[in-house]
């Protein structure tokens, strides 16, 4: 479910930014900031790169949960931590803040995820909330230097509630950017 999520979340905002600009190119891809060789990635340039920095348990809903079968474990509500970052070579970093910002504004307005208003999301994922994730300065140093990156603009948000009860899990992942390499 957590690919769902992602690539429903990154359309939408493909969508949102490719509006506001009035562009047709693709402008969000998911994706890794370097490749294995520790080299940035060259599908990101000059796009919002989506990544998963960090997932976490959410107790409160933990505790309020009871089994609903005798042998069955009860259902888990994760928080899913993204980071959306805007690799613009240097030449172009004034466009990179303005791509940072187009994100912001479009989770401003909308912090809410369900099937109704993100018609690729998964029919198991209920509803989500979206919310900015604060990072400290040195806890940025410390995620930028695991990525093997140097800093770029870039901001995190945690999507919150999403809730695995042991179902399969066989959703298909939506196409979001085409790899036009015709």
């Amino acid at each position: 479910m957590i690919h769902n999520l992602v690539s429903s979340i990154g359309f939408r905002l493909d969508e949102f930014i490719k509006n506001k600009l009035s562009i047709s190119e693709d402008t969000v891809v998911i994706s890794s900031l370097v490749d294995i060789n520790g080299n940035m990635n060259q599908e990101i340039e000059n796009k919002i790169a989506i990544f998963l920095i960090n997932i976490e348990e959410e107790k409160i809903t933990k505790n309020g949960q009871f089994q609903s079968s005798p042998g069955m474990a009860p259902p888990v509500t994760i928080n899913v931590y993204l980071m959306f970052s805007a690799y613009f070579p240097n030449f172009n970093y004034i466009e990179s803040l303005r791509y940072i910002s187009l994100v912001i504004e479009f989770f401003q307005n909308h912090n809410f995820f369900n099937t109704a208003n993100t018609p690729l999301l998964s029919d198991n994922i209920d509803k989500l909330f979206v919310e900015i994730s604060n990072v400290g300065i040195e806890e940025v140093g410390k995620l930028w230097g695991s990525i093997g990156a140097n800093y770029i603009p870039s901001v995190a948000y945690k999507v919150k509630h999403l809730r695995f009860d042991g179902n399969i899990i066989t959703e298909n992942i939506p196409l979001i950017m085409g790899n036009d390499s015709d």
